[in-house]
């Protein structure tokens, strides 16, 4: 993908679909490196969005980069939105997964 066609995708909640086939529901968010003078994306994985809103309110840079993954947007299959029934199915299926994963453990 390009940087035109994902614009109207930064901090929207949304299923990717990278390269390397991996689908996963997160958002894009944008940020200008001053060293580079270039924009840079990353992509927040849906099970961080919540810790990575909280560092970011709290300027916690550090947590901030750790609970992101740095795209390159050739990487970018494919964007698309969810809508709010989808993300309650989302939310639930994670749930359904993280109590499975917890009685293996």
């Amino acid at each position: 993908m390009t940087a035109l066609e994902i614009q109207d995708f930064i901090h929207v909640y949304c299923m990717f679909s990278f390269r390397d086939g991996r689908k996963e529901p997160g958002i894009i968010v944008n940020k200008y490196n001053v060293v580079t003078a270039q924009i840079e994306y990353y992509f927040i994985p849906q099970l961080n969005m919540q810790a990575y809103k909280n560092a970011f309110e709290k300027y916690d840079k550090e947590s901030c980069s750790r609970l992101c993954e740095p795209v390159e947007i050739h990487n970018l299959v494919s964007i698309k939105p969810v809508s709010l029934s989808d993300y309650k199915i989302i939310m639930q299926l994670l749930q359904e997964r993280n109590q499975q994963l917890n009685m293996l453990h």
